[in-house]
């Protein structure tokens, strides 16, 4: 062939190979429209409002912290996203899955490979002449290429699977950060929940040692013994479990403070301190419908990616049965000396094409396609017991909310009935109107009642966390 017919004959195999390349990125994904069946089927069950709420606007919950007055609930959370080891390895694992882009990315384009060898070989001289051995040295070097088409979109189907499992690591990665804030969050609460329990327990000791020493000065000064006795051991009695309260509360809040800890990235040393104090609500929780929900939950959008890339490995399996073309070419010199290795006279090149069609496989492409086909079904059913997971956490979440308000209400109505009653026994008794047992109770009921107010607090502020969490609201 003359150079100039080779050289448009080169031109015009680009040129159709590039459109070849162009046109396969537009082949449909089969089972594309099964897919958005398929969502519109699992979301076809979805309610209009929330069940759980009442009178909530329909704005989205974003910048949740903002929620909470007091507590420096802020400093906690940017503490562990920026020191937690798990995030951390969340991220890694987006770079992970944007390097498995880049791999599938790579099979739809060209390969060329640079290459070069040196040999030297000898074969036995002619028989009848012993010693006549022939020596021969080879040099070659060039570059080779290579390019499958993809005519039926399957490369591109695997890319597509690729990226999706991409979208699906950054919405785990966004999770995961909402996850850690909400944790971080809520471990705070427990820390400074326990730390005010116990400093409640000591004070619960402290008035209790003071009332004993009242009442042993009344047995030693011989005033009504019998009665005096009773009363004496009565309040060791007392004395004794409030000392074991703090004991039991002390080793709560030490192992409380380890897990804080060990969530904000840092050692294990059990003396942080937790929140200023516990975090006040501002209002009424703002709530979105379950529609929106799917369009801005984490771990929902990581599903739906999920089921997306297993369809695009299900097309690609089939594909796999329809048949390839490969093309090759090298260009390079080929010569017996080296010096005259880079020259025209050693210059070679070759074109070529090659048509697979599979015919048997042992059923090995077959048994990729049913494998594929039960990875969709499995990552829809996955998808769909996401959905419910969130629905009943929403829900959930908003039918405690109710709740812990009305106990928290109560609870402070009770608390100062309690401390009242209190200060009416300790004047009866000091005026002998009451006995020592009406003291006791009255005691008994205001401590109690305090420290299941600052439970319900301290629920409340955890539950308030824990349904941002379920509404996939932002932390900045």
């Amino acid at each position: 062939m003359k150079p100039a017919r080779r050289s448009r004959a080169v031109r015009w195999c680009c040129s159709a190979a590039w459109l070849l390349l162009v046109g396969c990125q537009w082949v449909p994904t089969l089972g594309h429209q099964r897919l958005a069946a398929d969502l519109d089927a699992k979301r076809a069950s979805v309610p209009d409002a929330w069940q759980g709420g009442v009178d909530w606007s329909q704005e989205q919950p974003t910048g949740w912290l903002t929620d909470f007055e007091g507590g420096s609930l802020r400093s906690v959370v940017e503490q562990a996203l920026a020191g937690n080891p798990g995030l951390k390895a969340a991220a890694a694992r987006v770079d992970q899955a944007r390097a498995g882009v880049g791999t599938a990315t790579a099979a739809l384009l060209p390969t060329l490979d640079g290459n070069g060898t040196a040999s030297r070989s000898q074969r036995p001289g002619d028989q009848r002449f012993p010693g006549l051995a022939q020596q021969a040295n080879r040099f070659t070097t060039g570059l080779s290429a290579a390019w499958e088409l993809d005519l039926w979109g399957r490369l591109a189907d695997q890319r597509g699977a690729a990226l999706a499992d991409l979208a699906a690591r950054q919405s785990d990665y966004h999770a995961a950060r909402l996850s850690l804030a909400a944790n971080a969050a809520q471990s705070a609460v427990t820390v400074t929940e326990l730390r005010l329990l116990v400093a409640l327990s000591q004070a619960d000791v402290e008035a209790r040692q003071t009332q004993l020493k009242l009442l042993e000065s009344q047995l030693d000064r011989g005033i009504d013994t019998e009665t005096a006795a009773l009363d004496v051991s009565l309040g060791r009695a007392d004395l004794a479990r409030s000392k074991a309260d703090v004991e039991e509360r002390s080793r709560q809040l030490d192992g409380a403070r380890r897990s804080l800890e060990t969530v904000l990235g840092g050692y294990p040393e059990g003396k942080i301190r937790g929140l200023d104090q516990l975090p006040r609500l501002r209002g009424s929780v703002p709530a979105g419908l379950p529609a929106a929900l799917l369009s801005r939950r984490p771990d929902v959008l990581a599903a739906e990616q999920r089921l997306r890339a297993t369809l695009n490995r299900e097309s690609a399996a089939k594909k796999a049965f329809l048949p390839s073309i490969r093309l090759t070419g090298d260009r390079g010199f080929t010569s017996q000396q080296l010096a005259s290795l880079i020259s025209t006279p050693s210059a070679t090149w070759t074109m070529a094409s090659q048509l697979t069609q599979p015919l048997f496989e042992g059923g090995r492409l077959l048994a990729g396609v049913k494998s594929a086909r039960a990875s969709y079904d499995e990552a829809l059913n996955l998808y769909a017991e996401t959905v419910l997971t969130a629905f009943r956490e929403v829900e959930t979440a908003l039918a405690a909310e109710r709740f812990w308000s009305a106990q928290e209400a109560e609870l402070r109505r009770a608390l100062e009935q309690a401390r009242t009653a209190e200060k009416l026994a300790g004047g009866q008794y000091e005026r002998g109107l009451a006995d020592v047992l009406t003291l006791l109770e009255s005691r008994r009921r205001a401590f109690d009642a305090e420290r299941a107010l600052i439970a319900a607090q301290a629920n409340l502020a955890r539950n308030r966390l824990a349904l941002h969490l379920a509404l996939g609201g932002d932390w900045e």
